[in-house]
């Protein structure tokens, strides 16, 4: 189908042949500021490796004879709760969890430099002239000024996740003339420094850069198993028990590794592995997208193979003349102790005004108030409880009696009362009853009445 929204024209058919959609996504490269994840290197090892269920449109935007934006759609029928339904849209990903394993971020529109708000409008105007879609899924996106771009009668626009994408800028690095450890925190900068002298003690700390696709090969495959093994041991998966993971993979580092795109390396001290990187390198930024690092090597608390092996990363790309290495996003605490700058990142959905929707958020709002108030319910009775638990029960020792004057007993009983001081200096009151010594439940309840 073809819309011109005035100026300029806006397509979204199936895929043209393989080659053509290469030849036009990489000439339109060379006119962009576009990622690594919105390069042919990203998007075309992906579109190869999807199932044949899968059916990618091509969205493209035209003007004056020129293709100003590419984009590629995936639509999806979604059902949430076996209930609500929807037809989705979803931008350079497909909705599939399995398929969408593999992450991108950074996403967007490849678009001509100057051009790219322009492109912007002229896709939403053209996607909302359309009734062939009920949400359009927005994953990774730096710029979240999309959104202001509609008006709102037409679009709910829901942040679905928000992260911080945490990076070092190494040109800052190298003007500052010092070394990368100086720049960070103190109690990071220690923990660095301690956990080298720790590794040394195993032999020299060596940082290998893969030099051949085999040898690339072999670092994946040793990051692999370290990968695995960590979170195996947490009881998760892990990203390469995915059989879509690992031939994507293997796809881009057949078809990059050899243009120096893929970025292996592996820290070892001695001949003993510390870990491995899996790093994309595209126009000066260098993306940490997968690690596996060898936690059993040293237990104790002086290990850190993470922020070791990533500070030695940092320094060899400074070397390289790379200009940003980026940790992507996430909120991990290497991520945070070892950037020195940050961007945002968000996932948006644009929902288009539909009954199923309204439907929907009002029951996640009544669930969310219920639960609520289920645990306000649970706190304050957990609190009671608590404060039951907490009371002391009164034991004999703990009742001080004074001695007390038994009342005259009924005829035939020889009664009379006996003050004892027991071992633990506690006095209780005793009365004999018929030749019997016993305590006096009529003394105790008396007293406990004046406590």
């Amino acid at each position: 189908m073809t819309v011109g929204v005035g100026h300029p024209r806006v397509t979204l058919a199936g895929l043209p042949l393989p080659g053509e959609v290469e030849r036009d996504w990489r000439e339109l490269e060379t006119r962009s500021d576009r990622s690594f994840f919105a390069s042919w290197s990203w998007i075309g090892a992906w579109l190869s490796a999807l199932p044949s269920n899968i059916r990618p449109e091509l969205l493209r935007v035209e003007s004056q004879g020129r293709t100003i934006a590419l984009g590629v759609l995936v639509r999806r029928f979604l059902r949430r709760h076996g209930v609500f339904s929807s037809r989705a849209l979803f931008l350079n990903s497909t909705g599939d969890p399995r398929l969408d394993e593999i992450t991108i971020e950074y996403n967007g529109l490849l678009c001509e430099r100057g051009f790219e708000q322009e492109a912007a409008q002229a896709c939403i105007d053209f996607l909302l002239s359309r009734d062939d879609w009920d949400e359009w899924f927005l994953d990774g996106l730096q710029d979240s000024g999309l959104s202001r771009r509609v008006p709102a009668r037409e679009v709910d626009w829901a942040l679905s996740r928000q992260a911080k994408c945490h990076h070092v800028d190494l040109e800052v690095l190298r003007r500052s003339g010092g070394e990368y450890l100086a720049l960070l925190g103190s109690n990071t900068r220690h923990a660095i420094r301690r956990s080298i002298r720790e590794y040394e003690k195993l032999g020299p700390l060596v940082l290998e850069n893969a030099a051949t696709p085999e040898q690339a090969a072999a670092f994946l495959s040793g990051l692999t198993q370290l990968h695995q093994a960590y979170w195996q041991a947490k009881g998760l998966s892990g990203s390469f028990a995915n059989p879509f993971f690992v031939e994507f993979h293997g796809r881009l580092l057949r078809s990059l590794f050899a243009e120096g795109s893929i970025q292996l390396l592996h820290l070892r001290a001695g001949n003993q592995s510390v870990g491995y990187l899996y790093n994309f390198v595209d126009r000066g930024r260098v993306y940490n997208y997968q690690s596996g690092f060898n936690y059993a090597l040293c237990p104790h608390s002086h290990g850190h193979p993470g922020l070791v092996a990533h500070s030695y990363a940092v320094e060899f790309n400074r070397t390289l003349g790379h200009r940003f290495y980026e940790f992507m996003a996430g909120e991990g605490q290497h991520k945070q102790t070892l950037a020195l700058g940050s961007t945002d990142m968000v996932w948006l959905v644009a929902r288009r005004p539909r009954l199923n929707f309204l439907l929907e958020d009002c029951l996640r709002w009544v669930r969310a108030r219920t639960l609520q108030t289920f645990s306000e319910v649970r706190k304050k009775l957990g609190t009671a409880a608590d404060d039951v638990a907490r009371r002391k029960p009164i034991m004999p020792s703990d009742v001080k009696l004074q001695p007390i004057t038994v009342p005259k007993q009924p005829a035939g009983a020889v009664a009379g009362t006996i003050a004892a001081q027991d071992p633990a200096g506690a006095v209780q009151a005793f009365e004999t009853v018929d030749g019997v010594r016993r305590l006096s439940p009529a003394a105790v309840f008396k007293h406990l009445r004046q406590l």
